[in-house]
């Protein structure tokens, strides 16, 4: 497993272990219990913590795309990082309540962007801390937003998402599955 934050001096390369304080993934969580896992391709899991913070969505991108050029998925590498960042910025505006700190290092705080290769694809799921599941809507003809979840649907194979399961529990994963052309 490859965890990042977006947090400076936070990164475990793949092979190293993700400390017990990183390993609550919260929402992501049940969306990995049921991801299709037995169809994942080997080291095929990466996964970064990242805030409110207003580099967030830069930052996921360029994990994305370093993730995916080192999967060798290449030709996903633009669609996949349009979805991503439509996903981040949705949980960005809806979901956190600002930067992460050293106090408040907890999931409560923050969010995760997690690939999941498959053979000839990728899941990029998005978990966060709210429970509002997303809504596609019609928005006004010169709005300036309200139209993420539309190009997500049009780039994506398939998406959807998940509430997080329990009682007590809060937060949820939007994901997308892309396929590759090769």
């Amino acid at each position: 497993m490859t965890a990042q934050s977006s947090q400076a001096g936070a990164a475990y390369p793949a092979g190293r272990r993700v400390p017990p304080a990183e390993r609550d993934f919260g929402p992501l969580d049940a969306f990995l219990r049921s991801a299709p896992v037995e169809q994942a391709a080997e080291g095929g899991f990466a996964a970064l913590r990242f805030d409110a913070s207003p580099d967030s969505v830069t930052g996921t991108r360029r994990f994305l795309r370093s993730t995916l050029t080192g999967w060798q998925l290449a030709d996903l590498v633009d669609d996949a990082a349009v979805v991503t960042a439509e996903l981040v910025a949705n949980a960005v505006t809806h979901a956190l309540r600002g930067p992460l700190t050293p106090a408040r290092g907890s999931f409560g705080e923050a969010a995760w962007l997690a690939l999941l290769r498959m053979d000839h694809a990728v899941v990029c799921a998005v978990a966060d801390p709210s429970p509002a599941l997303p809504a596609m809507h019609e928005p006004e003809p010169f709005a300036e937003s309200g139209r993420g979840l539309r190009i997500v649907a049009e780039l994506s194979e398939t998406w959807g998402h998940e509430a997080s399961p329990g009682p007590g529990s809060a937060g949820k994963t939007v994901w997308a599955r892309l396929a590759s052309g090769r």
